[in-house]
Formats: C-alpha cells, sequence, structure tokens
C-alpha cells in the first residue's frame, strides 16, 4: 500500500470491528486472509481532520481504534452497522454516518489549512513552504503547526508524497520520456534524487512504475 496524502476508515464485518488507518509517509505490506471481508472509505486527510477528535498527527502511520477518534456519540452509533444484514444497507448507513458527521463539524473545518492543502495538490507537491506562510500573513512555525495537527503531516512530507504520486502517474503514462525528464519536470533536482524519494517512499526504483 503506497502513500498517497489519504486516509482510511476501514471497518471488518467479521470481527465487528473499525479502526482508522492514519495517513502514511512509506509504503506498507499488508496481507490478507482470503476470508477477509472489509468496507472502507477513503478520505484525503484535509477533509478527514475535522471529523477526529484527536490531531491527526497521533495517527501517522497507525491504525487506531475509531473509539479514540469520533465522539462518544458518534462512535456509539457506528455500533449499528453490526446490525444491518446486507452489504447494501451497511454502505448506505456508513453514507449516511459520514454525510451527517460533516455537518455536525462543518464549523471546525481549518479553511486556511484546507487552502494549503488544495495549494498543494494543485501545484503538484512543487511548492515554496515560506512563501506559502508569507502570502497568508502567519508565522512559518505557526503553518507547520496547525498543518501538522489537522493533516497529521508536516507541510515538506505532505508535498514530497504529493510530489511522489504526480511523478509516478507521469512515469506509467509518458513512456517515451526519460526518467530524467521526468525528474526535472516533476520538481527533482535529478535522477538520482527522484530514485532516493521513490526508494524511500515506495520500497521500488521510479522505472518500477514504467
Amino acid at each position: 500500500v503506497l502513500p498517497d496524502t489519504c486516509t482510511d476508515l476501514i471497518f471488518d464485518l467479521n470481527q465487528n470491528m473499525g479502526f482508522l488507518s492514519g495517513i502514511m509517509t512509506n509504503y506498507q505490506l499488508l496481507e490478507l486472509a482470503t476470508e477477509s471481508n472489509l468496507i472502507g472509505i477513503r478520505f484525503k486527510t484535509e477533509k478527514f481532520g475535522s471529523l477526529s477528535k484527536i490531531p491527526l498527527n497521533e495517527t501517522k502511520n497507525l491504525r487506531v481504534e475509531l473509539s479514540e477518534v469520533f465522539p462518544a456519540k458518534n462512535f456509539n452509533s457506528l455500533n449499528q452497522l453490526n446490525e444491518l444484514e446486507t452489504l447494501t444497507d451497511k454502505v448506505n448507513f456508513l453514507e449516511s454516518f459520514i454525510e451527517t458527521s460533516f455537518k455536525e463539524n462543518y464549523r471546525r473545518q481549518d479553511q486556511f489549512i484546507l487552502s494549503v492543502a488544495q495549494n498543494i495538490r494543485s501545484s503538484n507537491g512543487i511548492v515554496n513552504i515560506g512563501a506559502i506562510a508569507k502570502s497568508h500573513h502567519i508565522s512559518l512555525r505557526q503553518l507547520e503547526r496547525r498543518f501538522k495537527s489537522y493533516i497529521g503531516l508536516t507541510v515538506k512530507d505532505f508535498s514530497n508524497i504529493v510530489r511522489f504520486n504526480n511523478a509516478k502517474k507521469a512515469i506509467a503514462t509518458q513512456t517515451k520520456t526519460s526518467l530524467l525528464e521526468i525528474a526535472f519536470d516533476t520538481g527533482f533536482f535529478d535522477h538520482s534524487h527522484m530514485t532516493y524519494e521513490f526508494k524511500r517512499i515506495s520500497g521500488e526504483n521510479p522505472s518500477f512504475f514504467r
């Protein structure tokens, strides 16, 4: 499983339990049993920030029980999932739960951090953190603190993963473009820099994704 700046809610229907899979900074190798029966909901991490009662940096690279993530009222309502019989009913229930949770926590959304995250995504991770702080009239320390608490990663780590995924997509689709050109186009210093980041994040060389 490769990092993608997302946070997942995973429900194990066989064991009647659920957990949050926090934002990842490097790859994980997972093995599922043949009889596994899971439902997963994937969020852009910045969108999930308003729903969690704990700072998301405390969930980075971890699986966290839902009782630690949601307020008691919300968590208790999730127990109703086990009482539903059909998969369609379970999916409809979860969709309704998420919609209601967002409406109830709308005022807790950090619009500034949502804007910064969108800026990073739209620029494919090629950003100047100091310039972002200056343009929003906030100190670099305040920006880092708010971003890390709300999203779970530093601005730099978040940007690196966005850049990695953009480069990975380019390598897979631009098959006639050299890896060196892609490295420059996607914000790396050179091919060796891209190779280092790919190995660190995914455990594979860039050419693996071509």
